[in-house]
């Protein structure tokens, strides 16, 4: 394979990586846009639906390590991300 044949094998690998490591997206429902943006402003998003199958005490306690990291909410948002989170990415 000649260098502009390896540097496009490397650029279209890159690019269905970066496709791939998006494909996780949150659950359509109430409440998906304050957890979008409290959650998403510092990580990714695909570690909250990795980390899918808690139970409501299990996301209270992930909440609640997050606000020991920075996570800033008023007790409504803290009230709407729990109830999103165990409703749409709780126990199965």
């Amino acid at each position: 394979m000649d260098k502009a044949g390896l540097i496009c094998a490397v650029m279209i690998g890159a690019s269905l990586l970066s496709f791939e490591a998006g494909a996780l997206e949150l659950p359509a429902g109430p409440n998906k846009e304050i957890v979008t943006r409290a959650c998403g402003s510092c990580h990714d998003l695909d570690m909250v639906v990795a980390a899918a199958g808690q139970t409501r005490e299990g996301w209270d306690g992930t909440i609640e390590e997050m606000t020991g990291y920075g996570l800033k909410l008023s007790p409504g948002e803290r009230t709407q991300i729990l109830e999103y989170l165990a409703s749409f990415l709780g126990p199965k």
